[in-house]
């Protein structure tokens, strides 16, 4: 059985997709998988090795448009995929599934292109998406292990050398143990603020003797540096600075790890590193808590929480509220019991 998995949305999306991944390059009866996957997920599972190819499919660049669509299609139906996985709800991604000629089509019953799917599976209300994307592979017959679904994630070869270059042209030590700031987010409203990520990071430095660095992406730069300008101890800022292979090799040296609800989390849980995460607009009952033991989420509880699917790029409201209400206290109360819990299960 050759399986094609389409998964075009945001990166933490792609990351909670490797466990079903590894569901089905387990299963005996897959003999090939696939996915298609945008910009930068793509390059993501490709470094992650958990499956046969990668098609990019860069919608919003260079693939835009129908020419893009088209030519991502040929690519698919070379594939000549038996069985295509839809994790992603967009009728785009439903469509792509039916242009590859696919023979069965499994999606989820919310999905924008469910007319298109010869096989649905129920959307779950309150499993974390980890185990909903899996739950696509039930149809299948595939097997699930007891308990909690296997989600690890590896650091690449060179990841280490590449972060080391990026470090000593810094004139930055190697930053093993140090807490890690993540405090960006596609959405405005999902970003808890510069100067209480800057406090709970420099508490949280003298409390484990340890270093501090901020990551995010290019677009990221000036939350970065509004974070860094925020401390007295100078972090070291690599915001932009990064690969993704990179960044998970200093995620998986890292003692702790702060981050908003985004990519960064999923990657520090994907990875064993003890992670705290602050929700504001969503909230973990969504399915998007970082699933591993050791982390923990910091919410304000608010009857107008949550107010969409994702973040926004303004409050709905005006307040901000939800975000405003996260105490950095309660961020370094959680992040030290973490760090406590790890180090005696060590």
């Amino acid at each position: 059985m050759r399986c094609l998995v389409v998964q075009t949305a945001f990166l933490g999306d792609v990351i909670l997709t490797v466990p079903l991944l590894d569901l089905l390059r387990r299963d005996p009866r897959v003999s090939r998988t696939f996915v298609v996957a945008a910009p930068p997920g793509a390059g993501f599972l490709q470094e992650q090795g958990v499956t046969d190819r990668v098609i990019t499919y860069d919608k919003r660049g260079v693939d835009a448009g129908v020419g893009g669509m088209v030519r991502v299609i040929h690519e698919l139906r070379e594939l000549s995929a038996d069985v295509a996985l839809v994790p992603h709800r967009s009728f785009r991604s439903a469509f792509l599934s039916f242009a590859a000629r696919a023979r069965r089509r499994v999606g989820f019953d919310v999905s924008g292109g469910r007319s298109l799917l010869t096989e649905t599976v129920p959307y779950g209300a309150f499993p974390h998406e980890v185990e909903r994307v899996a739950s696509l592979a039930r149809p299948l017959g595939i097997e699930f292990p007891a308990g909690r679904i296997p989600f690890e994630l590896s650091v690449p070869g060179l990841a280490g050398d590449e972060l080391s270059s990026v470090l000593s042209e810094l004139g930055a030590d190697s930053l093993g143990g140090a807490v890690v700031v993540a405090p960006g987010s596609r959405w405005a409203t999902k970003r808890w603020l510069p100067d209480r990520f800057s406090a709970a990071a420099e508490e949280l430095a003298r409390e484990l003797d340890a270093a501090v660095a901020v990551v995010g992406s290019d677009e990221e730069r000036n939350i970065g540096a509004l974070v860094a300008r925020s401390m007295l101890s100078a972090p070291a800022d690599l915001t932009g600075r990064l690969s993704l292979r990179a960044l998970l090799a200093l995620v998986s040296r890292a003692s702790v790890v702060l981050s908003n609800d985004s990519a960064v989390t999923h990657m520090a849980a994907g990875l064993g590193t003890p992670v705290v995460s602050v929700f504001g607009p969503t909230v973990p009952a969504q399915g998007f808590a970082p699933y591993a033991d050791a982390s923990a989420v910091v919410e304000t509880h608010l009857d107008c929480r949550p107010c969409g699917r994702h973040g926004s790029d303004s409050c709905p409201l005006g307040t901000l509220d939800c975000m405003k209400g996260v105490r950095v206290e309660d961020v370094v109360s959680h992040a030290l019991e973490l760090v406590g819990r790890e180090t005696d299960v060590a």
